[in-house]
């Protein structure tokens, strides 16, 4: 499987933002939570780390890169582990293309295009109907080129009198210390190559194939898994080029989010250039260009563009140019990011004909209220697989293998992770079923052939235990990457008081909803990061349910009930204030209505007054991003490697972004500031584990419980991994081992 890019705290996707190129992207993201959120037993994908972060930096070499720590906390991923046909001795057989993939989704979906859309199941048919010009392994974390046959990355550097020049670092320099060394390469970029495009490998050489014009590159060349990579810095006919100065002598630049502070000019990782193979096309024939991804970057930045929920990872892009080759598009930061390679890299593409910008003769408003609103979001094209075929609202969405898909038209090897008769099945339909009910009877029917959403009680009744089920379906876990948590919109009076939060808070019986709606295998989870991952601070405990506690804080502060009608009350910047809040919910799963009573009960009891307001997943999500609510149950994807901005930093809590729960403090907006821009992922973390303590100290969130997920799908479907991701699992590489599924789409 390869990652698009992770648009939520990972996004974040990502492993989507941190760890992936969305292929996501973003902690993306992806943003909205619209899946199961069971867990399991102890079977699990992906290890626990220690409880201390010293120990965890003690187990990895001191030199050792992002890549080699992050895979501490990855297990082998085994294909079909969970199926009791597969042996080692028959799991290696060849996949059988044909057939037609039935899949159950718990509900609609509202928009299929990228930019606009932020739910996590348009993202999983998203992925099916798109494509990005550099991916990820999950396996090795390698990053490799795909649409873009090609990649380069250099940093920047500007003297006090001088052009900004592009090149490598040898030496960074202290910023703290104006006589420290710099010692720059301009000129010099570092090159990354698929294995399958390089004809030679020598001594400080690397020598394309004649397809992509013969040429020698020379420098320091690193072999990975996947591909080549050479740096031109390292080219020893480049010492006499080398500009050797001191941080004193560069020109500075005024970081505005660092409250202006002067900073010397030395951009680590803030230029990049992907160059797309040729004869690319859009599922409607029309030739992929660079201007589609100029054009995809620009739309993006348009603030009249709802996309808010992924312009942030873009915000420090200074520009985007298609070079005069016309096949080579150019980024360039006006500030260093550590994740800003996987985010351009993974960029969603958008057709540049089919929404014409020149008829709007410039005008952004104009341009942007025709795309917000553009048939797009109904019938999108592509590069992907799959093409969509037909979607019936409220009941089905069917997508087709794409014959004309770019990467299935090369030999095998030409593309890494891809195999020419991929995508095997034929068709891939999803279908909307709400009731967890109807959903058993249509497995049982043979009318669905997987269902990725399973419910706790449905994973433990008798029927789905039985020899009878399992010989039909396989039962699968995979601890997921995503948290739960009730949400308070701190623009709200009520829940701009702390102690209004923290008690709230401590009225959540966790143990009771554990126990009875996720049949005691949640796990509880106390802050806002992936809870086995190294930014989460494993010494803070989660939030203990204490009603009588709760009672005597809210005292304590003022709250009390002086009319005698039941419900607490307090004086808030001079307006007295009832204890009294709306609690929002989505009807997508039968157990949201019973924590939501479960919550009422208990907070009742506490003098609090607490309304369900129940609506369904579209006008849900469209609630939330208009803040127009109190109290929210919702869920966050999570990162391996947290980019924490989207959702957390001031910024956001405005134009429908992410944090639209209105979360604001100075300490936190620094954090998510410097971990974007500190490249030392030991450092990082350490920030991330600050922020951890801070936030659970504030309780903006009462932080509820991570899952390990639960499925069922066809024992005759072969090829199912599980990946450290948001997005598990990879359809394009699943198959019918069964001659007569492969023989269905014939019908």
């Amino acid at each position: 499987m390869t990652f698009r890019l992770p648009h939520t705290l990972l996004a974040a996707a990502l492993l989507l933002a941190a760890c992936s190129a969305e292929p996501r992207q973003s902690q993306q993201s992806e943003s909205q939570e619209n899946r199961s959120e069971t867990t399991a037993t102890t079977e699990m994908n992906t290890t626990a780390p220690g409880n201390d972060g010293a120990e965890r930096r003690a187990e990895v070499p001191k030199d050792a890169t992002r890549a080699e720590l992050l895979q501490q906390y990855i297990e082998p991923i085994v294909v079909d582990r969970f199926n009791p046909d597969v042996t080692d001795a028959n799991r290696t057989t060849t996949p059988q293309r044909g057939g037609v993939l039935r899949l159950r989704t718990p509900a609609d979906y509202s928009d299929l295009n990228p930019l606009t859309s932020t739910g996590q199941p348009e993202r999983m048919v998203q992925n099916l109907l798109y494509d990005s010009l550099v991916s990820q392994d999950p396996e090795t974390l390698e990053f490799f080129p795909k649409m873009a046959w090609t990649f380069a990355k250099a940093d920047l550097l500007k003297m006090k009198d001088g052009e900004v020049l592009e090149g490598t670092f040898l030496e960074m320099g202290n910023e703290d210390n104006p006589a420290s060394e710099v010692v720059f390469a301009p000129g010099a970029w570092r090159r990354t190559f698929n294995k399958y495009d390089v004809a030679s490998v020598g001594d400080g050489t690397l020598t394309l194939k004649e397809q992509w014009g013969g040429a020698t590159y020379k420098g320091e060349v690193t072999e990975l898994v996947l591909t080549y990579e050479i740096n031109e810095a390292k080219d020893p006919a480049r010492e006499a080029e080398l500009i050797r100065t001191t941080i004193g002598d560069l020109a500075t630049w005024k970081d505005v989010e660092d409250n202006g502070r002067e900073r010397p000019f030395r951009k680590e990782e803030c230029a990049f250039e992907f160059t797309i193979r040729p004869d690319i096309r859009w599922q409607d024939g029309e030739p992929f260009t660079a201007e589609d991804v100029k054009f995809s970057y620009d739309t993006m930045m348009n603030v009249n563009v709802n996309a808010q929920h992924i312009r942030n990872y873009f915000q420090h892009i200074e520009w985007c140019r298609v070079l005069e080759d016309g096949m080579t598009v150019a980024f360039r930061n006006d500030k260093p990011y550590f994740n800003q390679f996987a985010f351009v890299a993974g960029i969603y593409l958008l057709p540049r004909h089919i929404f014409n910008p020149e008829q709007y003769g410039g005008d952004d408003v104009a341009f942007a209220a025709a795309f917000n609103e553009h048939p797009y979001r109904e019938r999108p094209i592509g590069l992907g697989p799959y093409k969509l075929k037909e979607w019936r609202k409220n009941e089905f969405l069917t997508v087709v293998r794409n014959d004309d898909y770019w990467a299935s038209k090369l030999p095998e090897g030409a593309v890494p992770k891809w195999h020419p008769s991929q995508p095997y099945m034929d068709e891939v339909r999803f279908t909307v079923i709400q009731e967890k009910a109807a959903v058993l009877k249509e497995l049982q029917k043979n009318n669905i052939d997987a269902d990725l959403d399973v419910e706790p009680d449905t994973w433990y009744l008798d029927e789905t235990n039985t020899d009878a089920f399992k010989s039909r379906f396989i039962r699968a876990q995979h601890y997921g990457f995503l948290f739960t948590y009730v949400g308070f919109n701190m623009d709200r009076a009520l829940f701009s008081d702390p102690v209004a939060r923290r008690a709230v808070s401590m009225l959540i019986p966790r143990d009771r909803i554990a126990n009875d709606i996720h049949q005691g295998l949640a796990v509880p989870v106390s802050g806002p990061f992936y809870s086995k991952g190294p930014g989460y601070d494993q010494t803070i405990k989660p939030v203990e349910y204490d009603p009588e506690g709760a009672k005597r804080l809210l005292r304590r502060n003022g709250w009390l009930d002086r009319d005698g009608d039941g419900v607490i009350e307090k004086e808030i910047d001079g307006v007295t204030v009832p204890f009294a809040f709306g609690y929002s919910i989505h009807n997508a799963r039968d157990y949201h209505q019973k924590i939501a009573d479960i919550i009422k009960e208990s907070v009742e009891q506490a003098g609090i007054s607490m309304t369900i307001r129940k609506s369904d997943w579209t006008i849900f999500s469209e609630t939330i991003r208009n803040k127009d609510f109190d109290a929210v149950r919702f869920a966050w994807g999570a990162s391996l490697d947290p980019d924490p901005y989207q959702i957390w930093h001031s910024s956001q809590a405005d134009n429908k972004g992410d944090n639209f729960v209105g979360y604001r403090n100075k300490r936190v907006d620094e954090i998510c500031i410097a971990i974007r821009e500190t490249f030392d992922p030991i450092k990082r973390w350490d920030l991330a584990r600050e922020m951890h303590a801070i936030v659970a100290e504030e309780q903006p969130y009462a932080f509820l419980f991570g899952f390990n997920e639960t499925y069922f799908y066809n024992r005759g479907i072969r090829g199912v991994k599980f990946y450290p991701s948001q997005y598990p699992v990879d359809w394009t590489e699943w198959w019918w081992a069964d001659e007569a599924r492969r023989q269905e789409s014939a019908k």
